[in-house]
């Protein structure tokens, strides 16, 4: 018999014998110095929910358990997941090689890992029999072979425990040379991209049975299982494209030179932007802001955003193209001059050749003086266009300005204080106009000694605002910058603003309002908005406060920041130094900056509570961090006492928590005008 055929015969024998001894031994273990040790086996991976990560693999099996049994619990656990709707889309992918690398680690050594198996059966069988040997007889005819295939085992038995000493004996899931997940992926799903479904798959009841990594057990290992989660950075990107959102750059130091932190270190919730996976670059996730941004460590907040600095890419572009521009002008006027050097130079060795012939009077000083005028002449229509150019901005700015009536501080009476805004102070007072006619205003006067910037602030809201005219907005009526202190002059509203409007309605002062003057109220404010909303302007701070009530019970909405100082348990300082309205911003506001006519339709919700629960603080009660925690939790407010139905269902249309499912403010003019005049259609019906 040849070696070849002795191999086959021998390996055969062994694959019978491991065979019994592996049925017969499935629930045995071993003991080592007073503890207890699983040891496991590894087998050809078989199956179809986990081909396409382990096909022809050899998978490590705990004991206890089949490979079968390990089969239907993935399915039943990928079925779950499957089925799931709360699961992120960027974190489903990797659920499945997830199940199968965690519950069927890939041997590196399988033929290894069985021997150890079986030795340890055999050191178990020696044991139980009192460590008497336990033979058994294999019938050849060759025994010669036989010899051969004993002298072989004993060699490799020995060789594979004197050798591999990396190995603990016997084999387990801890000790043996597995392939299992790559510990870096594993922490950034459990950390970072799929924290909420990591942390509800250990506790689930099916998922659980398959088993999920703990990913602090899984030792470092070049050779691991990749879910192939990629971390998207382009070291060659150093601008950005429109508001940066796409940026993937390696920018990790804001403007101020501070170094960037871990996007999940202050946001938790960031699997619906896996770009900020396991680094601190600069980004814009969800266009937040305007440009790539980070947190940064400030010792005076807990969190701090910063823009970083990066060039856009279209400027660097069009600098690019002036610098070459530029050089190619300046290399054809310096050849241009070069020319006209020499032709000069020409004419001039001319005109000394011929100074003494008959033809001297018609000299360059005859020549230069003509020339002279001309260039003069030049000079003063080239001064005119140039003045001529620079008059359109400048009547630009003019105009913007001139629309709205210009007066004197002599015009202007003030009377008392009625708080203070982002300029300065607001007064209450009264404007002798060109007419003579005398009428009570609001005036916003510009603090003293403000900064250039803060001036220019202050100039182009007068331009903004100057376009808006509304029977629901509060309109200028005129500015006083002729003079310090600059003002800008509105209309009064007698009854206030309607937050304390509301209060002095309310059943605490005995009085209440009528479902009818509700919907009037709401009418209004919505029409305003609905106004604003279609110029494309973004209020930022809808609340009771900041509507007007005047006479006959006309509200108009404007955003005075009238009385901050009355209402500061209403603004709280959020990643940033500005004081946020909290209580009246979706999560979206509050989480990434983002302010949207979608985000006024959510305060717009706030305001509608605040009127039909007359003035009350919406979450009162709750601090500003306790509110900003419920409203991540989609904890809403409570359908005010007497709030019809329809209203407070509107109310929670106004709070989805997907912007785009929001109402528009057409729509929602549209309904409260139908209830209001549905109101008026039964008051009039009803027998007085």
């Amino acid at each position: 018999m040849n070696f070849h055929c002795q191999c086959v015969l021998v390996h055969y024998i062994v694959l019978i014998a491991l065979k019994d001894i592996y049925v017969w031994s499935q629930n045995m273990t071993y003991e080592n110095n007073g503890f207890h040790q699983s040891s496991g086996i590894c087998q050809l991976y078989t199956g179809t929910i986990c081909q396409d990560f382990l096909k022809n693999a050899h998978v490590f099996i705990d004991p206890n358990v089949t490979i079968n049994d390990l089969e239907e619990r993935l399915k039943a656990a990928y079925g779950v997941i499957k089925e799931s709707k709360d699961m992120n889309s960027n974190c489903r992918k990797y659920a499945l090689p997830s199940l199968c690398f965690s519950a069927l680690p890939i041997c590196r050594t399988p033929e290894r890992t069985n021997l150890l198996y079986f030795a340890n059966v055999a050191m178990i069988t020696n044991k139980y029999n009192g460590n008497s040997t336990r033979k058994r007889r294999f019938v050849s005819k060759d025994t010669k072979t036989m010899h051969l295939f004993h002298k072989k085992k004993s060699v490799y038995f020995n060789d594979v425990f004197t050798t591999d000493v990396s190995s603990k004996y016997p084999p387990t899931r801890e000790s043996e040379n597995l392939k299992r997940i790559c510990r870096e992926e594993c922490e950034l799903l459990e950390n970072e991209l799929c924290q909420k479904e990591y942390a509800i798959a250990k506790r689930h009841p099916v998922i659980g049975l398959v088993g999920v990594e703990d990913c602090e057990k899984i030792p470092q290992h070049k050779d691991c299982s990749t879910l192939g989660i990629t971390i998207e950075v382009d070291e060659t990107e150093d601008c950005y494209w429109e508001d940066g959102s796409s940026y993937r750059g390696v920018q990790n130091v804001s403007s101020s030179g501070k170094s960037c932190l871990r996007w999940s270190w202050l946001m938790k919730e960031i699997s619906d932007f896996p770009e900020l996976i396991g680094q601190n670059y600069c980004r814009n996730p969800g266009s937040a802001e305007k440009s790539p941004w980070c947190f940064v460590d400030d010792r005076s907040l807990d969190r701090n955003i910063e823009p970083c600095g990066i060039p856009k890419c279209v400027d660097k572009i069009w600098l690019s193209i002036i610098s070459i521009l530029g050089l190619t002008a300046l290399f054809v006027i310096v050849i241009f001059l070069m020319v006209l050097f020499r032709r000069k130079s020409s004419r001039g060795m001319k005109n000394i050749q011929n100074i003494n012939t008959p033809n001297a009077g018609n000299n360059i000083y005859g020549n230069s003086q003509s020339n002279t005028n001309q260039d003069a002449g030049g000079r003063v229509i080239l001064n005119s266009s140039m003045e001529h150019v620079g008059m359109p901005s400048k009547n630009i700015e003019k105009n913007g300005l001139l629309r709205i009536p210009h007066f004197t501080l002599q015009d202007v009476e003030f009377f008392e204080e009625l708080g203070e805004g982002a300029f300065g102070k607001v007064y209450k007072g009264q404007l002798t106009q060109t007419n003579k006619k005398v009428v009570n205003v609001a005036i916003k006067a510009l603090k003293e000694n403000a900064s250039v910037k803060t001036q220019q602030d202050f100039r182009r809201e007068i331009e903004l605002i100057s376009d808006l005219k509304h029977q629901n907005i509060v309109c200028i009526l005129g500015v006083i910058l002729n003079k310090e202190p600059f003002c800008m002059l509105f209309e009064y509203m007698a009854n206030g603003d309607l937050h304390e409007f509301l209060i002095s309605n309310s059943p605490v002062e005995k009085k209440s309002l009528l479902q009818l003057e509700f919907l009037q109220i709401a009418m209004q404010i919505s029409e305003g908005m609905e106004y604003l909303s279609g110029h494309h302007y973004v209020h930022r701070d809808l609340a009771a406060r900041n509507c007007l009530v005047n006479e006959g019970l006309i509200v108009k909405i404007s955003d005075f920041g009238l009385s901050r100082d009355i209402y500061s348990s209403d603004y709280y300082r959020v990643q940033s130094k500005s004081l946020l309205p909290v209580r009246w911003m979706p999560s979206e506001s509050i989480l990434y900056g983002k302010f949207t006519t979608e985000s006024d339709i959510w305060s717009f919700g706030v305001v509608l509570w605040e009127i039909y629960s007359y003035g009350m603080q919406p979450y009162y009660g709750y601090s500003n961090p306790e509110v900003i925690h419920l409203i991540r939790s989609r904890q809403l407010l409570s359908c005010p006492e007497n709030c019809p139905t329809a209203v407070y269902s509107l109310m929670i249309e106004c709070w989805h928590e997907q912007a785009v499912k929001r109402p528009t403010f057409a729509d929602i003019s549209h309904r409260l005008k139908t209830w209001y005049e549905g109101h008026i259609k039964i008051s009039n019906q009803t027998p007085k």
